[in-house]
């Protein structure tokens, strides 16, 4: 069969006209509260704020400039979030979206299910995170530091089922600088090759199962909890173990027996953290 350099010229003309009123019609301001209330997923506590969408090719939705509040705190600004629906979760019950964004210099990727069938909407999915600065992150200026710099790569899963909803990743942050509000042995920051950390966050509290820090002043193991909401919201352990020449600076700041057992890389020193994010207080096991 022979198409006509006529018929041709017609479909390219329907496509072309077709894709000019989808895009100048597209329902930019009805996309965006219905996106924000699914991705906050009805709950009061988070704020969803979208600048605009655009339509995209593959079918998708691309979200410019979205912001992500908890109770009034700003936790991440997203530069953009694609949102591409799975063909074939067209003809299952359950429904998938592909989605991928920019956040802080770095890239975000992954897969969604969601599930309306199951007596309340259920989600869960997986993802990637790779190359985000972490200085720019909003959360992490109400932590007990002045900044925190360094990049973030790792994989994360998550799911939400009612009024319960976790979040677990497995993270590498490398090229850490931590520059502390409050000078810990004498020193006003910290710096680390890498940071290895294993989190879960089930609804308002955030669980370390284990930070494993390598750097050039020290080491450092980090476990406990840090609730979101309440007043005591700082249950953490740390162990530090200093390297040799920070070790001869501290050593007349300590306890005179304090260190008389301790060698320096074989042997840590530990203390808790209690408080709060805004007084946070230390005390030596």
């Amino acid at each position: 069969m022979k198409i006509s350099k006529k018929s041709l010229l017609y479909a390219i003309y329907i496509i072309a006209i077709t894709g000019f009123f989808l895009y100048y019609l597209f329902p930019s301001d009805t996309l965006k509260s219905y996106l924000a209330y699914r991705l906050s997923q009805g709950n009061p506590d988070i704020t969803v704020t979208i600048d605009r969408v655009s339509p995209v090719i593959p079918p998708g939705v691309n979200l410019h400039d979205v912001g992500i509040v908890h109770r009034n705190n700003a936790l991440v600004d997203l530069d953009s979030l694609k949102l591409m629906p799975g063909i074939l979760s067209f003809f299952s019950a359950k429904s998938t979206v592909n989605f991928r964004g920019r956040v802080n210099s770095g890239t975000f990727s992954g897969r969604a299910e969601f599930d309306d069938n199951s007596g309340g909407q259920e989600i869960k999915g997986n993802g990637r995170i790779s190359g985000v600065q972490m200085q720019e992150i909003p959360a992490l200026r109400r932590l007990p530091a002045d900044k925190i710099s360094g990049v973030l790569n790792g994989n994360f899963t998550f799911a939400n089922a009612g009024p319960n909803r976790s979040l677990e990743g497995k993270l590498t942050l490398s090229q850490c600088r931590i520059d502390l509000d409050k000078a810990v042995f004498n020193l006003e920051s910290l710096e680390f090759r890498d940071i290895v950390a294993e989190l879960t966050l089930n609804n308002d509290t955030l669980t370390i199962k284990q930070t494993r820090a390598k750097g050039n002043q020290l080491d450092a193991d980090l476990t406990g909890t840090i609730a979101l909401t309440g007043q005591n919201a700082l249950n953490l352990t740390i162990s530090v173990t200093p390297h040799h020449l920070l070790l001869a600076k501290i050593e007349k700041t300590l306890p005179m027996n304090f260190l008389r057992k301790k060698n320096a890389g074989k042997a840590a020193i530990s203390f808790k953290v209690d408080g709060t994010l805004d007084e946070p207080g230390f005390s030596l096991n």
